[in-house]
């Protein structure tokens, strides 16, 4: 039916940009610290751009809504930066397949 809330299509399409979610904060990490010990090149900007506005945007004081507003305020933070994340993860797909190749390398 048309016009009716699915709370369970609601939960399962968060559920996906959720796993993104995740995922780019398992893979960031390790992709920074194969990057600082150079072994891995070239540096992904986008990446580390991408977590940099994320990162700012949720310590900033100045947001669409402000963070005094309880609730609310905190609620763009987590929405706003979710969407960066998930951006984020789109960006580390050379790195997983670089690493993926590198264990099959090694094994």
């Amino acid at each position: 039916m048309k016009g009716r809330l699915n709370p369970i299509g609601l939960i399962r399409g968060r559920g996906r940009v959720y796993w993104r979610i995740f995922k780019a904060l398992k893979t960031f990490f390790p992709m920074m610290r194969d990057w600082w010990r150079g072994a891995y090149r070239p540096l992904p900007r986008r990446a580390v751009m991408l977590m940099g506005v994320c990162v700012l945007y949720i310590v900033s004081p100045i947001d669409l809504i402000p963070d005094f507003l309880l609730g609310w305020g905190w609620l763009d933070d987590v929405i706003i930066g979710g969407w960066l994340l998930a951006k984020l993860d789109e960006e580390l797909d050379d790195y997983r397949q670089w690493r993926q190749q590198k264990n099959t390398d090694s094994a």
